[in-house]
């Protein structure tokens, strides 16, 4: 099983962008996810076009499983 760390950040402009991280660590929270991405948007280190993030929207792990076909 694949796990993906799902980030969408609220942008100015009313948009949506979502970065993924492959395998996050176990045990990972919700408050060091959301700690990171309030500094990201205070600092302004995502900018989309003329648009810039301002707030987290979710943050969720994305669990998938590969099976083979028979």
């Amino acid at each position: 099983m694949k796990n993906v760390l799902k980030m969408t950040m609220l942008l100015s402009n009313g948009k949506t962008v979502t970065y993924s991280l492959a395998d996050p660590k176990d045990g990972l929270a919700k408050t060091e996810v959301q700690a990171v991405l309030e500094e990201m948007a205070e600092k302004r280190a995502v900018v989309v076009g003329d648009a810039f993030a301002v707030a987290m929207k979710e943050a969720y792990i994305q669990s998938t499983e590969k099976r083979e076909l028979a």
